[in-house]
């Protein structure tokens, strides 16, 4: 007679016979008497914080540190240990979306950081709009953001995407995406140092026109120059002067993308407010 208390049982999660411990097929660990212990629920909690914390602190040391590293591991099969590529990029993303947002001074995000730029057609533009719809400059400033900010939010991938394929036409013998995942990289990196350095600046001496915004953006781009021609080199492996041709390519890629999302974005939602 089988004793019923000690046979193997079915997996819980895909239903895999004579399931252990863990299960053979899924590598779901089974449920037990140990799992209604507050000691084995301390011991998961310290082990995912451990596990995330020191997963995060790798991937961003690396990030900095060591340009186009994460994309050669990636590539090597050496994925785990590291934040994916694409996450890091949304959550990074979402970080400096927020931070150039939710500051005033540090708005960049805004239309009326953008008419502090303009020399006319955005003033017009805006003036003629709120006639038409009848409501007041500070109103219609309001709904435009508002949309402007979910149309920017939703073409960050095209932002990938856009370099990526900048990339493809600079290294066209490389497979698509070892591009995206290294366009992915640099734009995380990118929005770090719009973070430690952009932020700061901008939160005490604010965004607006004048000496400290041309130093602040002249400083930015020649981080990511050699940031880029780095990364480029370690992942690539052309020469330095293909490398260092191509790098001033890509930059110009990056600024035009960069400068097509943001205004695209801006002129859909003055056309979609109503």
């Amino acid at each position: 007679m089988t004793d019923t208390a000690t046979s193997p049982k079915p997996c819980t999660n895909c239903g895999a016979d004579a399931a252990d411990i863990y299960c053979a097929r899924c590598g779901e660990r089974q449920p037990g008497h140990h799992d209604l212990g507050v000691a084995h629920f301390a011991h998961e909690v310290f082990h995912e914080i451990a596990h995330v914390d020191s997963k995060l602190f790798l991937t961003l040391r690396d990030l900095v540190a060591k340009p186009g590293f994460l994309t050669q591991e990636y590539f090597a099969g050496r994925k785990s240990r590291y934040i994916p590529a694409l996450r890091l990029f949304l959550v990074l993303f979402a970080l400096q979306f927020v931070a150039f947002t939710a500051y005033s001074p540090v708005a960049l995000y805004s239309v009326k950081s953008m008419k502090k730029f303009d020399r006319g057609p955005l003033h017009k533009l805006l003036d003629n709009k709120a006639k038409r719809i009848h409501v007041s400059a500070d109103e219609l400033e309001q709904k435009i953001d508002e949309r402007w900010h979910k149309n920017y939010s939703l073409l960050q991938l095209v932002n990938i995407a856009g370099l990526g394929l900048v990339l493809k036409v600079l290294y066209h013998r490389r497979y698509l995406a070892e591009h995206l995942v290294f366009a992915a990289h640099y734009l995380a990196f990118s929005y770090i140092l719009s973070l430690v350095l952009v932020w700061p600046i901008f939160a005490v001496a604010g965004f607006q026109p004048g000496l400290t915004y041309k130093v602040t953006i002249a400083a930015t781009n020649g981080i990511s120059l050699v940031y880029l021609f780095l990364a480029q080199r370690r992942f690539y492996g052309d020469s330095p002067a293909s490398t260092a041709f191509k790098t001033v390519l890509l930059m110009g890629g990056r600024v035009g993308i960069m400068a097509l999302l943001l205004g695209g974005s801006l002129v859909a939602a003055i056309v979609m407010v109503h």
